[in-house]
């Protein structure tokens, strides 16, 4: 297997079954970077991204967010959990 090193980490191939990922910036307040990093020091989340992702799986389970993707459930492709 090859490894692909960084200043900052290892990062290792993706499986080819998995989906394929679309890169996207986002801009935080450095407090809130600092509470992600703690979280991440502390083992709880691989990495930003993976915290971004849970995050975002959570909030995705509202109720009401439930209820607009339905809505349009057919224009979203298929999403399988990781």
């Amino acid at each position: 297997m090859k490894y692909i090193i960084t200043s900052r980490n290892i990062h290792m191939p993706r499986k080819k079954n998995k989906v394929p990922l679309e890169r996207v910036s986002l801009r935080f307040p450095s407090e809130l970077l600092v509470r992600m990093d703690r979280l991440i020091e502390r083992g709880l989340f691989k990495s930003r991204s993976h915290l971004v992702k849970e995050a975002l799986k959570e909030l995705l389970k509202d109720p009401k967010y439930q209820e607009a993707l339905r809505e349009e459930e057919d224009d979203f492709p298929t999403l399988r959990g990781r």
